[in-house]
Protein backbone atom coordinates (compact mmCIF):
# COMPACT_ATOMS: atom_id res chain seq x y z
CA UNK A 1 0.00 0.00 0.00
CA UNK A 2 0.82 3.48 -0.44
CA UNK A 3 0.51 6.88 2.30
CA UNK A 4 0.70 10.06 1.15
CA UNK A 5 3.64 13.08 2.33
CA UNK A 6 3.96 16.28 1.40
CA UNK A 7 5.83 16.46 -1.39
CA UNK A 8 5.99 18.38 -4.81
CA UNK A 9 6.37 17.58 -9.01
CA UNK A 10 9.96 15.94 -9.57
CA UNK A 11 10.80 19.10 -11.88
CA UNK A 12 11.35 21.23 -8.68
CA UNK A 13 14.66 19.29 -7.60
CA UNK A 14 17.39 21.18 -9.90
CA UNK A 15 16.08 24.75 -9.43
CA UNK A 16 15.75 24.11 -5.30
CA UNK A 17 19.38 22.96 -5.94
CA UNK A 18 20.25 25.72 -7.65
CA UNK A 19 18.71 28.61 -4.87
CA UNK A 20 20.51 26.29 -2.24
CA UNK A 21 24.03 27.16 -4.24
CA UNK A 22 23.13 31.00 -4.21
CA UNK A 23 21.48 31.42 -0.56
CA UNK A 24 24.94 30.05 1.07
CA UNK A 25 23.41 31.57 4.26
CA UNK A 26 22.92 29.24 7.17
CA UNK A 27 19.35 31.18 8.10
CA UNK A 28 15.91 29.91 8.16
CA UNK A 29 15.66 30.20 4.39
CA UNK A 30 18.18 28.29 3.98
CA UNK A 31 16.54 26.32 6.31
CA UNK A 32 13.07 25.98 4.55
CA UNK A 33 14.93 25.17 1.18
CA UNK A 34 16.81 22.32 2.46
CA UNK A 35 13.56 20.80 3.88
CA UNK A 36 11.37 21.10 0.80
CA UNK A 37 13.87 19.97 -0.91
CA UNK A 38 14.22 16.94 0.86
CA UNK A 39 10.30 16.68 0.37
CA UNK A 40 11.00 16.47 -3.27
CA UNK A 41 13.44 13.64 -2.74
CA UNK A 42 10.83 11.43 -0.62
CA UNK A 43 10.05 8.95 -3.30
CA UNK A 44 13.40 9.65 -5.63
CA UNK A 45 15.97 9.81 -3.44
CA UNK A 46 15.15 8.88 0.00
CA UNK A 47 18.84 8.07 0.87
CA UNK A 48 20.21 11.01 -0.45
CA UNK A 49 17.61 13.46 1.31
CA UNK A 50 18.47 12.56 4.95
CA UNK A 51 22.13 14.59 4.61
CA UNK A 52 19.62 18.09 3.76
CA UNK A 53 17.29 17.20 6.56
CA UNK A 54 20.24 17.07 9.03
CA UNK A 55 21.28 20.54 8.15
CA UNK A 56 18.01 22.15 8.18
CA UNK A 57 17.69 20.30 12.11
CA UNK A 58 20.66 21.83 12.84
CA UNK A 59 19.99 25.65 11.37
CA UNK A 60 16.27 25.60 12.71
CA UNK A 61 17.83 24.64 16.54
CA UNK A 62 20.64 27.23 16.01
CA UNK A 63 18.10 30.26 14.81
CA UNK A 64 15.44 28.87 17.28
CA UNK A 65 12.75 28.10 14.38
CA UNK A 66 10.45 25.59 16.54
CA UNK A 67 8.10 24.82 13.29
CA UNK A 68 11.43 24.48 10.93
CA UNK A 69 12.72 21.75 13.45
CA UNK A 70 9.06 20.09 13.40
CA UNK A 71 9.41 20.13 10.02
CA UNK A 72 12.40 18.60 9.52
CA UNK A 73 11.49 16.22 11.99
CA UNK A 74 8.50 15.44 10.04
CA UNK A 75 10.56 14.73 6.85
CA UNK A 76 12.79 12.80 8.57
CA UNK A 77 10.10 10.71 9.60
CA UNK A 78 8.85 10.26 5.89
CA UNK A 79 11.95 9.15 4.76
CA UNK A 80 12.86 6.70 7.22
CA UNK A 81 8.83 5.43 6.80
CA UNK A 82 9.64 5.52 2.90
CA UNK A 83 12.15 2.94 3.68
CA UNK A 84 10.73 0.65 5.59
CA UNK A 85 12.02 1.69 9.39
CA UNK A 86 9.35 2.22 10.96
CA UNK A 87 10.97 2.24 14.57
CA UNK A 88 12.69 5.63 13.66
CA UNK A 89 9.84 7.06 11.82
CA UNK A 90 7.50 7.22 14.81
CA UNK A 91 10.20 8.42 16.69
CA UNK A 92 10.88 10.80 13.90
CA UNK A 93 6.93 11.75 14.23
CA UNK A 94 6.57 11.73 17.95
CA UNK A 95 9.35 14.58 18.24
CA UNK A 96 7.59 16.44 15.32
CA UNK A 97 4.01 16.57 16.78
CA UNK A 98 5.64 17.56 20.04
CA UNK A 99 7.35 20.54 18.52
CA UNK A 100 3.98 21.44 16.50
CA UNK A 101 1.96 21.22 19.82
CA UNK A 102 4.24 23.72 21.53
CA UNK A 103 3.68 26.28 18.39
CA UNK A 104 -0.08 25.06 18.18
CA UNK A 105 -0.15 24.86 14.38
CA UNK A 106 -2.81 22.82 14.46
CA UNK A 107 -2.71 21.97 10.67
CA UNK A 108 0.82 20.84 11.00
CA UNK A 109 -0.54 19.00 14.29
CA UNK A 110 -3.07 17.39 11.97
CA UNK A 111 -0.65 16.38 9.40
CA UNK A 112 1.32 14.80 11.98
CA UNK A 113 -1.12 12.72 13.03
CA UNK A 114 -1.72 11.21 9.81
CA UNK A 115 2.20 10.47 9.27
CA UNK A 116 1.21 9.01 13.10
CA UNK A 117 -1.82 6.78 11.48
CA UNK A 118 0.56 5.38 8.50
CA UNK A 119 2.24 3.84 10.99
CA UNK A 120 -0.50 2.37 13.27
CA UNK A 121 -1.95 0.78 9.95
CA UNK A 122 1.51 -0.80 9.35
CA UNK A 123 1.03 -2.13 12.96
CA UNK A 124 -2.72 -3.04 12.12
CA UNK A 125 -3.69 -0.77 14.57
CA UNK A 126 -6.58 -0.06 12.49
CA UNK A 127 -9.08 1.55 15.06
CA UNK A 128 -6.31 4.40 16.00
CA UNK A 129 -5.05 4.49 12.53
CA UNK A 130 -8.73 4.77 11.50
CA UNK A 131 -9.26 7.93 14.28
CA UNK A 132 -5.86 9.96 13.16
CA UNK A 133 -7.09 9.62 9.36
CA UNK A 134 -10.51 10.93 10.27
CA UNK A 135 -9.48 14.12 12.16
CA UNK A 136 -6.89 14.91 9.40
CA UNK A 137 -9.60 14.83 7.05
CA UNK A 138 -11.93 16.61 9.12
CA UNK A 139 -8.96 19.35 9.44
CA UNK A 140 -8.09 19.46 6.03
CA UNK A 141 -12.06 19.78 4.89
CA UNK A 142 -12.27 22.87 7.18
CA UNK A 143 -9.55 24.27 6.03
CA UNK A 144 -10.50 23.78 2.66
CA UNK A 145 -6.50 22.32 1.97
CA UNK A 146 -7.76 19.79 -1.04
CA UNK A 147 -4.41 18.28 -1.28
CA UNK A 148 -4.53 16.75 2.29
CA UNK A 149 -8.06 16.21 1.75
CA UNK A 150 -7.05 13.90 -1.20
CA UNK A 151 -4.42 12.32 1.17
CA UNK A 152 -6.86 11.76 4.53
CA UNK A 153 -9.76 10.13 1.84
CA UNK A 154 -6.91 7.84 0.04
CA UNK A 155 -5.67 6.46 3.83
CA UNK A 156 -9.49 5.84 5.51
CA UNK A 157 -9.86 3.49 2.09
CA UNK A 158 -6.32 1.83 2.47
CA UNK A 159 -7.67 0.85 6.28
CA UNK A 160 -10.95 -0.48 4.57
CA UNK A 161 -8.40 -2.08 2.30
CA UNK A 162 -6.75 -3.39 4.99
CA UNK A 163 -9.50 -4.34 7.05
CA UNK A 164 -10.97 -6.51 4.08
CA UNK A 165 -13.84 -3.91 3.47
CA UNK A 166 -12.88 -3.73 -0.22
CA UNK A 167 -16.17 -2.29 -1.34
CA UNK A 168 -15.76 0.71 1.14
CA UNK A 169 -11.98 1.23 0.09
CA UNK A 170 -12.83 1.57 -3.35
CA UNK A 171 -15.96 4.17 -2.13
CA UNK A 172 -12.79 6.53 -0.62
CA UNK A 173 -10.79 5.74 -3.42
CA UNK A 174 -12.98 7.00 -6.18
CA UNK A 175 -13.63 10.19 -4.47
CA UNK A 176 -9.67 10.78 -3.62
CA UNK A 177 -9.64 10.59 -7.30
CA UNK A 178 -12.32 11.99 -8.50
CA UNK A 179 -10.41 15.26 -6.31
CA UNK A 180 -6.85 14.06 -7.43
CA UNK A 181 -7.95 14.59 -10.81
CA UNK A 182 -9.43 17.98 -10.54
CA UNK A 183 -6.65 19.39 -8.62
CA UNK A 184 -4.36 17.88 -11.78
CA UNK A 185 -2.01 16.33 -9.31
CA UNK A 186 -0.52 13.47 -11.42
CA UNK A 187 1.54 12.14 -8.10
CA UNK A 188 -1.78 11.60 -6.25
CA UNK A 189 -3.35 10.24 -9.63
CA UNK A 190 -0.40 7.52 -9.84
CA UNK A 191 -0.27 6.73 -6.19
CA UNK A 192 -4.02 6.89 -5.81
CA UNK A 193 -4.53 4.47 -8.80
CA UNK A 194 -1.67 2.07 -7.64
CA UNK A 195 -4.15 1.62 -4.40
CA UNK A 196 -7.37 0.85 -6.29
CA UNK A 197 -5.57 -1.55 -8.36
CA UNK A 198 -4.84 -3.21 -5.18
CA UNK A 199 -8.75 -3.23 -3.98
CA UNK A 200 -9.34 -4.68 -7.36
CA UNK A 201 -7.13 -7.49 -7.17
CA UNK A 202 -8.50 -8.34 -3.24
CA UNK A 203 -11.88 -8.56 -4.68
CA UNK A 204 -11.00 -10.89 -7.40
CA UNK A 205 -11.03 -8.63 -10.33
CA UNK A 206 -8.10 -9.18 -11.83
CA UNK A 207 -8.15 -7.78 -15.05
CA UNK A 208 -9.64 -4.39 -13.55
CA UNK A 209 -6.78 -4.89 -11.26
CA UNK A 210 -3.88 -5.21 -13.88
CA UNK A 211 -5.49 -2.08 -15.91
CA UNK A 212 -5.71 -0.09 -13.23
CA UNK A 213 -1.45 -0.99 -12.13
CA UNK A 214 -0.18 -0.25 -15.58
CA UNK A 215 -2.25 3.36 -15.55
CA UNK A 216 0.19 3.83 -12.40
CA UNK A 217 3.16 2.40 -13.73
CA UNK A 218 2.82 4.87 -16.89
CA UNK A 219 1.73 7.94 -14.77
CA UNK A 220 4.48 7.11 -12.45
CA UNK A 221 7.16 6.66 -15.43
CA UNK A 222 5.61 10.54 -16.35
CA UNK A 223 6.53 12.22 -13.32
CA UNK A 224 9.73 10.01 -12.28
CA UNK A 225 8.19 8.38 -9.40
CA UNK A 226 10.08 5.24 -9.38
CA UNK A 227 8.52 4.32 -6.00
CA UNK A 228 5.31 3.79 -6.98
CA UNK A 229 6.24 2.46 -10.14
CA UNK A 230 8.08 -0.25 -8.61
CA UNK A 231 5.36 -0.93 -6.09
CA UNK A 232 3.41 -1.58 -9.22
CA UNK A 233 5.23 -3.13 -11.23
CA UNK A 234 5.05 -6.01 -8.43
CA UNK A 235 1.89 -6.10 -8.48
CA UNK A 236 1.14 -6.70 -11.93
CA UNK A 237 3.95 -9.62 -11.31
CA UNK A 238 1.81 -10.89 -8.67
CA UNK A 239 -0.77 -11.12 -10.65
CA UNK A 240 0.43 -12.75 -13.72
CA UNK A 241 1.93 -15.46 -11.42
CA UNK A 242 -1.38 -15.64 -10.37
CA UNK A 243 -2.48 -16.28 -13.60
CA UNK A 244 -0.25 -18.30 -14.61
CA UNK A 245 1.77 -16.02 -17.03
CA UNK A 246 4.88 -16.87 -15.34
CA UNK A 247 7.08 -14.90 -18.27
CA UNK A 248 5.30 -11.63 -17.94
CA UNK A 249 5.49 -12.21 -14.17
CA UNK A 250 9.10 -12.86 -14.28
CA UNK A 251 9.80 -9.50 -16.48
CA UNK A 252 7.78 -7.13 -14.40
CA UNK A 253 9.61 -8.63 -11.13
CA UNK A 254 13.08 -7.82 -12.34
CA UNK A 255 12.33 -4.21 -13.84
CA UNK A 256 10.75 -3.40 -10.23
CA UNK A 257 14.04 -5.53 -8.81
CA UNK A 258 16.06 -2.90 -10.54
CA UNK A 259 14.21 0.34 -9.53
CA UNK A 260 14.09 -1.01 -5.91
CA UNK A 261 18.16 -1.45 -5.66
CA UNK A 262 18.11 2.36 -7.23
CA UNK A 263 15.78 3.74 -4.70
CA UNK A 264 16.92 1.51 -1.68
CA UNK A 265 13.15 0.93 -0.96
CA UNK A 266 13.95 -2.47 0.53
CA UNK A 267 10.66 -3.51 0.91
CA UNK A 268 9.95 -3.29 -2.36
CA UNK A 269 13.00 -5.36 -3.83
CA UNK A 270 12.21 -7.52 -1.24
CA UNK A 271 8.30 -8.62 -2.51
CA UNK A 272 10.27 -8.53 -6.14
CA UNK A 273 12.64 -11.16 -5.21
CA UNK A 274 9.54 -13.11 -3.63
CA UNK A 275 7.41 -13.14 -6.67
CA UNK A 276 10.95 -14.42 -8.51
CA UNK A 277 10.93 -17.21 -5.97
CA UNK A 278 7.77 -18.00 -6.95
CA UNK A 279 8.14 -17.88 -11.01
CA UNK A 280 11.37 -20.15 -10.28
CA UNK A 281 9.59 -22.72 -8.09
CA UNK A 282 6.50 -23.31 -10.90
CA UNK A 283 9.16 -23.45 -13.50
CA UNK A 284 11.18 -26.10 -11.26
CA UNK A 285 14.37 -24.27 -10.80
CA UNK A 286 14.67 -24.92 -7.22
CA UNK A 287 18.05 -23.66 -6.92
CA UNK A 288 16.95 -20.34 -7.83
CA UNK A 289 14.26 -20.37 -6.25
CA UNK A 290 16.14 -21.20 -2.80
CA UNK A 291 18.18 -18.16 -3.35
CA UNK A 292 15.41 -15.33 -4.12
CA UNK A 293 13.49 -17.01 -1.56
CA UNK A 294 16.54 -16.28 0.84
CA UNK A 295 16.86 -12.75 -0.37
CA UNK A 296 13.64 -11.81 0.27
CA UNK A 297 13.35 -13.11 4.05
CA UNK A 298 16.71 -11.46 4.21
CA UNK A 299 15.60 -7.88 2.85
CA UNK A 300 12.85 -8.32 5.39
CA UNK A 301 14.51 -9.57 8.03
CA UNK A 302 14.06 -5.96 10.03
CA UNK A 303 9.97 -6.36 9.80
CA UNK A 304 9.74 -10.36 9.75
CA UNK A 305 7.65 -12.61 12.57
CA UNK A 306 8.41 -15.85 13.98
CA UNK A 307 5.95 -16.84 11.89
CA UNK A 308 7.92 -16.06 8.49
CA UNK A 309 10.90 -17.29 10.53
CA UNK A 310 9.51 -20.89 10.40
CA UNK A 311 7.98 -20.32 7.13
CA UNK A 312 11.59 -19.58 5.76
CA UNK A 313 12.66 -22.89 7.55
CA UNK A 314 9.81 -25.40 6.15
CA UNK A 315 10.43 -23.38 2.30
CA UNK A 316 14.13 -24.59 2.82
CA UNK A 317 13.44 -28.32 4.07
CA UNK A 318 11.01 -28.17 1.20
CA UNK A 319 13.61 -27.63 -1.13
CA UNK A 320 16.49 -30.14 -0.04
CA UNK A 321 13.68 -32.71 0.05
CA UNK A 322 12.86 -32.30 -3.29
CA UNK A 323 16.82 -31.88 -4.65
CA UNK A 324 17.29 -35.54 -2.44
CA UNK A 325 14.33 -36.48 -3.47
CA UNK A 326 12.82 -38.55 -0.82
CA UNK A 327 14.26 -38.87 3.28
CA UNK A 328 13.60 -41.97 5.25
CA UNK A 329 10.06 -42.19 7.48
CA UNK A 330 11.95 -43.45 10.34
CA UNK A 331 14.50 -40.74 10.24
CA UNK A 332 11.83 -38.20 10.39
CA UNK A 333 9.87 -40.46 13.04
CA UNK A 334 13.32 -39.94 15.19
CA UNK A 335 14.29 -36.05 14.31
CA UNK A 336 10.56 -35.53 15.15
CA UNK A 337 10.88 -37.60 18.64
CA UNK A 338 13.92 -35.51 19.66
CA UNK A 339 12.37 -32.46 18.67
CA UNK A 340 9.49 -33.00 21.37
CA UNK A 341 12.15 -34.10 23.87
CA UNK A 342 13.74 -31.02 23.52
CA UNK A 343 10.79 -28.81 23.07
CA UNK A 344 9.37 -30.12 26.63
CA UNK A 345 12.55 -29.82 27.35
CA UNK A 346 12.80 -25.92 26.84
CA UNK A 347 9.25 -25.49 27.97
CA UNK A 348 9.86 -26.81 31.70
CA UNK A 349 13.13 -24.63 31.66
CA UNK A 350 11.16 -21.68 30.47
CA UNK A 351 8.51 -22.34 33.59
CA UNK A 352 11.19 -22.55 36.14
CA UNK A 353 12.93 -19.42 34.97
CA UNK A 354 9.91 -17.88 35.32
CA UNK A 355 8.65 -18.77 38.16
CA UNK A 356 12.24 -18.41 39.57
CA UNK A 357 11.68 -14.67 38.40
CA UNK A 358 8.64 -14.39 39.74
CA UNK A 359 9.69 -15.31 42.90
CA UNK A 360 12.98 -13.36 42.72
CA UNK A 361 10.75 -10.12 41.63
CA UNK A 362 8.46 -10.49 44.50
CA UNK A 363 11.31 -10.18 46.95
CA UNK A 364 13.31 -7.55 45.23
CA UNK A 365 9.74 -5.40 44.92
CA UNK A 366 9.69 -6.19 48.94
CA UNK A 367 13.25 -4.98 49.69
CA UNK A 368 12.31 -1.97 47.59
CA UNK A 369 9.39 -0.67 49.26
CA UNK A 370 11.09 -1.23 52.30
CA UNK A 371 14.05 0.75 51.74
CA UNK A 372 11.79 3.52 50.20
CA UNK A 373 9.52 3.83 53.31
CA UNK A 374 12.86 3.86 55.55
CA UNK A 375 14.42 6.74 53.15
CA UNK A 376 10.65 8.52 53.41
CA UNK A 377 10.80 8.47 57.11
CA UNK A 378 14.28 9.36 57.03
CA UNK A 379 13.28 12.62 54.97
CA UNK A 380 10.38 13.60 57.71
CA UNK A 381 12.60 13.29 60.38
CA UNK A 382 15.15 14.87 58.90
CA UNK A 383 12.74 17.88 57.65
CA UNK A 384 11.53 17.82 61.37
CA UNK A 385 14.97 18.19 62.75
CA UNK A 386 15.88 20.92 60.71
CA UNK A 387 12.55 23.01 61.05
CA UNK A 388 13.73 22.83 65.18
CA UNK A 389 17.26 23.42 64.48
CA UNK A 390 16.46 26.71 62.18
CA UNK A 391 13.85 27.71 65.38
CA UNK A 392 17.19 27.31 67.56
CA UNK A 393 14.88 27.85 71.11
CA UNK A 394 18.45 29.71 72.15
CA UNK A 395 17.82 32.07 69.47
CA UNK A 396 14.11 33.30 69.95
CA UNK A 397 14.89 33.35 73.64
CA UNK A 398 17.83 35.95 72.88
CA UNK A 399 16.27 37.42 70.56
CA UNK A 400 13.20 38.54 73.23
CA UNK A 401 15.84 39.32 75.42
CA UNK A 402 17.02 41.82 73.27
CA UNK A 403 13.90 43.14 72.13
CA UNK A 404 13.35 43.43 76.21
CA UNK A 405 16.66 45.23 76.47
CA UNK A 406 15.97 47.68 73.45
CA UNK A 407 12.91 48.75 75.56
CA UNK A 408 14.30 48.85 78.75
CA UNK A 409 16.67 51.46 77.46
CA UNK A 410 13.69 53.24 76.03
CA UNK A 411 15.19 52.36 72.52
CA UNK A 412 12.11 52.16 70.41
CA UNK A 413 13.05 52.64 66.80
CA UNK A 414 16.03 49.58 67.68
CA UNK A 415 13.33 47.81 69.23
CA UNK A 416 10.81 47.99 66.75
CA UNK A 417 13.36 47.41 64.01
CA UNK A 418 14.27 44.34 65.98
CA UNK A 419 11.22 43.11 66.22
CA UNK A 420 9.81 43.36 62.29
CA UNK A 421 13.03 41.61 61.10
CA UNK A 422 12.85 38.89 63.68
CA UNK A 423 9.02 38.47 62.89
CA UNK A 424 9.99 38.37 59.57
CA UNK A 425 12.60 35.83 59.77
CA UNK A 426 10.18 33.67 61.43
CA UNK A 427 7.50 33.29 59.23
CA UNK A 428 9.80 32.66 56.88
CA UNK A 429 11.38 30.09 58.22
CA UNK A 430 7.59 28.53 58.95
CA UNK A 431 6.82 29.25 55.18
CA UNK A 432 9.93 27.62 53.79
CA UNK A 433 9.38 24.16 56.37
CA UNK A 434 6.93 22.95 53.78
CA UNK A 435 9.36 23.57 50.50
CA UNK A 436 11.94 20.99 49.57
CA UNK A 437 13.89 23.83 47.43
CA UNK A 438 14.01 27.68 47.53
CA UNK A 439 15.95 29.52 45.08
CA UNK A 440 19.16 30.77 46.57
CA UNK A 441 18.64 34.44 46.20
CA UNK A 442 15.56 34.11 48.76
CA UNK A 443 17.46 31.98 51.32
CA UNK A 444 20.37 34.28 50.86
CA UNK A 445 18.10 37.36 52.00
CA UNK A 446 17.28 34.98 54.76
CA UNK A 447 20.43 34.44 56.05
CA UNK A 448 21.30 38.45 55.51
CA UNK A 449 18.53 39.14 57.90
CA UNK A 450 19.75 36.22 60.60
CA UNK A 451 23.02 38.10 60.67
CA UNK A 452 21.39 41.70 60.99
CA UNK A 453 19.79 39.82 63.68
CA UNK A 454 22.54 38.71 65.56
CA UNK A 455 24.87 41.45 64.77
CA UNK A 456 22.00 43.65 67.10
CA UNK A 457 22.30 41.22 69.43
CA UNK A 458 26.54 41.49 69.80
CA UNK A 459 25.88 45.36 69.36
CA UNK A 460 27.38 45.36 66.03
CA UNK A 461 30.90 43.77 66.62
CA UNK A 462 29.60 40.73 63.99
CA UNK A 463 30.23 42.08 60.57
CA UNK A 464 29.85 39.58 56.93
CA UNK A 465 30.19 39.55 53.82
CA UNK A 466 28.74 37.62 50.81
CA UNK A 467 30.56 36.55 47.53
CA UNK A 468 29.06 34.43 44.35
CA UNK A 469 30.42 33.16 41.87
CA UNK A 470 29.38 35.38 38.29
CA UNK A 471 28.72 32.13 36.54
CA UNK A 472 25.92 31.68 38.57
CA UNK A 473 22.07 32.48 38.95
CA UNK A 474 20.83 33.09 42.33
CA UNK A 475 17.01 33.64 41.12
CA UNK A 476 17.78 30.00 39.28
CA UNK A 477 19.71 28.19 41.28
CA UNK A 478 17.75 26.28 44.09
CA UNK A 479 19.00 24.86 47.13
CA UNK A 480 17.18 23.33 50.69
CA UNK A 481 16.16 26.20 52.68
CA UNK A 482 18.33 27.46 55.05
CA UNK A 483 21.33 24.92 54.60
CA UNK A 484 23.83 27.21 55.77
CA UNK A 485 22.07 28.44 58.84
CA UNK A 486 23.47 25.80 61.25
CA UNK A 487 27.43 26.81 60.04
CA UNK A 488 26.72 30.37 60.45
CA UNK A 489 24.95 29.91 63.95
CA UNK A 490 27.99 27.94 65.26
CA UNK A 491 30.42 30.57 63.99
CA UNK A 492 28.49 33.27 65.52
CA UNK A 493 27.87 31.03 69.03
CA UNK A 494 31.11 29.70 69.18
CA UNK A 495 33.41 31.67 67.35
CA UNK A 496 32.34 35.16 66.83
CA UNK A 497 30.95 35.51 70.39
CA UNK A 498 33.04 34.62 72.84
CA UNK A 499 35.88 36.24 70.83
CA UNK A 500 37.14 39.70 71.85
CA UNK A 501 36.85 42.32 69.08
CA UNK A 502 34.74 42.41 66.01
CA UNK A 503 34.30 39.52 64.32
CA UNK A 504 34.23 38.45 59.96
CA UNK A 505 32.12 35.70 58.54
CA UNK A 506 32.77 35.36 54.77
CA UNK A 507 30.33 33.57 53.00
CA UNK A 508 31.08 32.12 49.17
CA UNK A 509 29.21 30.45 46.59
CA UNK A 510 30.87 28.95 43.88
CA UNK A 511 29.81 26.53 40.67
CA UNK A 512 32.21 23.40 40.03
CA UNK A 513 30.82 21.70 36.96
CA UNK A 514 27.18 20.33 38.05
CA UNK A 515 27.92 20.75 41.62
CA UNK A 516 27.47 23.99 43.79
CA UNK A 517 30.02 24.89 46.59
CA UNK A 518 29.57 26.83 49.78
CA UNK A 519 32.05 28.10 51.96
CA UNK A 520 31.44 29.32 55.75
CA UNK A 521 34.98 31.47 57.00
CA UNK A 522 35.29 33.02 60.16
CA UNK A 523 38.05 34.31 62.20
CA UNK A 524 36.03 33.52 65.52
CA UNK A 525 38.57 31.71 68.18
CA UNK A 526 38.17 28.39 66.41
CA UNK A 527 36.80 24.57 67.28
CA UNK A 528 39.90 23.33 69.95
CA UNK A 529 38.88 22.78 72.92
CA UNK A 530 41.36 24.93 74.43
CA UNK A 531 39.73 27.80 72.75
CA UNK A 532 36.02 26.89 73.07
CA UNK A 533 35.79 24.36 76.39
CA UNK A 534 32.27 25.08 76.63
CA UNK A 535 30.90 24.09 73.02
CA UNK A 536 27.31 23.28 73.16
CA UNK A 537 26.08 20.35 72.05
CA UNK A 538 24.06 22.25 69.26
CA UNK A 539 27.14 22.75 66.85
CA UNK A 540 27.01 18.91 66.53
CA UNK A 541 23.42 18.47 66.43
CA UNK A 542 23.04 20.78 63.57
CA UNK A 543 25.78 19.37 61.40
CA UNK A 544 24.22 15.81 61.85
CA UNK A 545 20.91 17.29 60.46
CA UNK A 546 22.81 19.02 57.33
CA UNK A 547 24.80 15.80 56.45
CA UNK A 548 21.37 13.91 56.85
CA UNK A 549 19.75 16.34 54.38
CA UNK A 550 22.98 16.45 52.19
CA UNK A 551 22.27 12.57 52.09
CA UNK A 552 19.04 12.72 51.07
CA UNK A 553 19.83 15.22 48.15
CA UNK A 554 22.32 13.01 46.58
CA UNK A 555 20.61 9.97 47.06
CA UNK A 556 17.10 11.76 45.32
CA UNK A 557 20.29 13.44 42.73
CA UNK A 558 22.67 10.42 42.46
CA UNK A 559 25.28 12.75 42.78
CA UNK A 560 27.29 12.79 46.28
CA UNK A 561 27.42 16.10 48.05
CA UNK A 562 29.51 16.79 51.31
CA UNK A 563 30.71 18.62 54.12
CA UNK A 564 34.16 19.62 55.45
CA UNK A 565 35.26 21.30 58.73
CA UNK A 566 38.54 22.79 58.62
CA UNK A 567 40.93 24.55 61.58
CA UNK A 568 42.41 27.49 60.70
CA UNK A 569 45.28 29.08 62.62
CA UNK A 570 42.31 32.26 63.71
CA UNK A 571 38.77 30.58 63.31
CA UNK A 572 37.20 27.79 61.03
CA UNK A 573 36.22 27.34 57.56
CA UNK A 574 33.17 25.16 56.55
CA UNK A 575 33.29 23.78 53.45
CA UNK A 576 29.43 22.20 51.87
CA UNK A 577 29.05 20.83 48.11
CA UNK A 578 25.40 20.02 46.89
CA UNK A 579 24.08 18.81 43.39
CA UNK A 580 23.51 21.71 41.15
CA UNK A 581 19.54 22.41 40.91
CA UNK A 582 18.37 24.81 38.53
CA UNK A 583 14.77 26.02 38.56
CA UNK A 584 14.71 26.08 34.66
Amino acid sequence: MVHFFGTSQQNKLDSLKNELQTHTLKDTIRAGLLIELASEMTYSEPNEGFSFIEEALTISKKEGWIKGEALAQRQKGNFYYVLADNLNALDAYQQALVLSKKITDKQLESSILSNLGNIHADLKEYDRALENYRAYLETSQAMGNRAEEIKALSNIAIIYNDTENFKEGVSYLNKALTLAKEEGNDLFIAAITNNLALAYKNLGEHQKALDHYKEAVAIAQKIGNKYIEASALNSIGKINVLLKNYTVAETNANKALALSKAIGAVEWEADSWEVLSEVYEQNEKMSEALNAYKMHIQLRDSVINEEKKSELTRKEMQFEMERQQAVANEEIKRQQLVKNIYLFGSIVLVLIALISYYIYKRRRDELEKKKIAEFNAKVAETELRALRSQMNPHFIFNSLNSISDFISKNDIQQADDYLVKFSKLTRAILENSEKKWITLEEDLELMELYMQLESLRLENKLHHRIIIDQNIEPDNTLVPPLILQPFIENSIWHGISPKKGDGQIDITIEKNDDMLKFIVDDNGVGQSKMNNPDKKSNESYGIKITKNRIDIVSHIKNKQGSVNLIDKTEGVRVEIALPLELQF
